[in-house]
């Protein structure tokens, strides 16, 4: 288990980066770039580049190494980074994890896949080939927390008790009752860490210590500023904020993410293009137009 310091730095605001492409979906770097800088910039705390939310399931190889050499050169250890490496098989994964250490990452995202058999003794001896190369921490990333391949507590506690870089855990789901067992068996021991705004405060209140959320990439000082109540006991000021992060994410729901997510960032001025390598659901122009009013509102009444 990786040194109870090293654990207490994975906290906070944690942004999981949007990825940026242009029209022929090739990567767009420049728009990248001003994205990493600007939240460089902000109040987060971890950078957490190629999670669901940047669309690591579509990147190739050559691109997800490009995208750490550029977040590590664009940071410039202003912020933590934590790499996302799942890969499509293992080979890819420790391939990426390997990269990401020698390249600076401050630790290393490793999403729970669905190429091994599902059950709980072969998701900790995927992750136990991946802790036997490296030297830094390991957030274990839960996307479902449901279902066959979900993290439960008793595999967190072998995780922590028998693997030395398992530092914390984005853990998402809606259900309290597994938070909150969650929280029991391990917050005590790696950063456990809400992976859903929605549930943020009450994440918060059972033992979390910060999120990873879609929002960190145009309003983390709303975020953070819901974790600066809590923290301070100022519990129906965190309650305000977290109705009002409800209410932009069901705005935000009226496009499927992450485009969502770019077009709020275009009302930021940075300019990525409505583009996006997954397929979602169909949208109108008039969701969109939503989006952008309450957002422009919303970006200018908040601090970011």
């Amino acid at each position: 288990m990786q040194d109870k310091k090293i654990q207490d730095r994975f906290r906070g605001v944690i942004a999981p980066v949007l990825t940026a492409f242009k029209e022929d979906r090739s990567l767009d770097l420049d728009t990248y770039q001003q994205l990493i800088d600007w939240l460089c910039q902000s109040r987060i705390s971890t950078l957490f580049p190629m999670g669901g939310s940047g669309e690591y399931q579509t990147l190739n190889m050559n691109e997800r190494k490009v995208i750490i050499d550029l977040v590590a050169q664009i940071n410039d250890r202003r912020r933590l980074f934590i790499a996302g490496t799942g890969g499509k098989n293992l080979q890819e994964t420790i391939t990426l994890c390997e990269y990401a250490q020698i390249k600076g990452a401050d630790g290393v995202g490793v999403v729970i896949p669905d190429f091994i058999p599902p059950d709980q003794d072969s998701i900790f001896n995927y992750y136990q080939k991946i802790d036997e190369v490296l030297n830094i921490p390991v957030m274990i990333y839960d996307p479902r927390g449901e279902g066959d391949y979900m993290a439960t507590p008793l595999l967190m506690r072998r995780l922590i008790d028998h693997l030395k870089n398992t530092a914390g855990i984005k853990y998402r789901t809606t259900n309290a009752e597994y938070m909150a067992n969650m929280a029991a068996e391990i917050a005590n021991d790696i950063a456990l860490l809400s992976g859903n705004e929605c549930t943020y405060l009450q994440d918060l209140v059972i033992g979390a210590v910060g999120c990873v959320g879609g929002g960190a990439n145009f309003y983390p000082r709303l975020m953070w500023q819901l974790q600066d109540y809590f923290e301070q006991g100022e519990v129906l000021q965190a309650r305000n904020v977290q109705y009002l992060l409800i209410d932009a994410t069901h705005v935000l729901n009226r496009v499927y993410w992450p485009l969502s997510g770019k077009i709020v960032l275009q009302e930021l001025g940075i300019p990525f293009k409505l583009i996006t390598r997954i397929k979602g659901s169909p949208f109108s122009e008039s969701d969109v137009q939503a989006i952008r009013r309450y957002y422009c509102r919303l970006l200018n009444e908040v601090s970011l």
